[in-house]
């Protein structure tokens, strides 16, 4: 990966800080290039800023130091949410569409970043950045949550302060641990008639069930200014 790395940055003719990362990437059996320094622990909302793009896993809080850096991002996911990203960066224009790092050459490193210093690709990360920047994310994340959730149907039926976890079997009685626990102790009420409270689910493109509150997740997602994406075309991405 190291050797690759370095050739990658040698086709493109530039220069690279390399960070070696959880993983301990690191060039002690190799010579470092000229152009090329190794990095230990940096901040990257201190890094980002400093450099002309930024090449990466693709995880969500990197991903968003990138993007609100205003820097062009290049993703090579491993594995969960990253390709998910991704793709989300190249659909807004801000870098090249992502290459699996099984997938992964020196020419295609190399081109990823190329295609993310190209003037367009420069204008629209700086764009993103500058719109994120004049954003507050968390009250605007917080507002959304808070909208989009039904408290009432979070709530106990026998203890309204406290949250429901189960129902009972063939009624709408939402119970929490306590009051279904303080039920069952004084007879009133047996566990076998009790069933895991589920407030929705949703059923994906992909068939796959998937326990959520609202779509809280796809709405927050939009409102990022990462792409124009669909609900279903959002999920379809995350789920695969």
């Amino acid at each position: 990966m190291t050797r690759m790395i370095f050739n990658a940055v040698k086709q493109s003719g530039q220069r690279a800080l390399v960070s070696k990362g959880w993983g301990g990437l690191g060039a002690d059996s190799l010579e470092v290039p000229e152009n090329i320094f190794m990095l230990g622990n940096v901040p990257h909302d201190w890094l980002f800023r400093r450099v002309s793009c930024v090449v990466h896993h693709g995880g969500a809080g990197t991903t968003a130091a990138g993007i609100a850096a205003g820097r062009p991002t290049v993703v090579i996911p491993f594995f969960g949410d990253q390709p998910f990203w991704g793709s989300m960066v190249a659909k807004a224009g801000a870098g090249p569409w992502p290459t699996p790092y099984k997938q992964l050459t020196a020419d295609k490193l190399a081109a990823s970043i190329l295609e993310a210093l190209r003037p367009e690709t420069l204008l629209k990360a700086e764009k993103l950045g500058s719109s994120i920047s004049h954003e507050q994310g968390t009250h605007l994340g917080a507002k959304d949550f808070q909208t989009k959730l039904d408290i009432d149907a979070l709530r106990c039926s026998v203890t309204p302060s406290r949250a429901a976890a189960w129902r009972v079997k063939r009624t709408n009685i939402r119970l929490s641990p306590f009051a279904a626990t303080l039920l069952a102790r004084e007879g009133l009420l047996e566990f076998g008639q009790l069933k895991l409270y589920v407030v929705r689910t949703f059923v994906s493109v992909a068939d796959k069930l998937i326990p959520v509150l609202d779509t809280v997740l796809v709405n927050t997602i939009r409102r990022m200014g990462l792409g124009t994406l669909s609900p279903a075309q959002l999920l379809r991405l995350w789920v695969q």
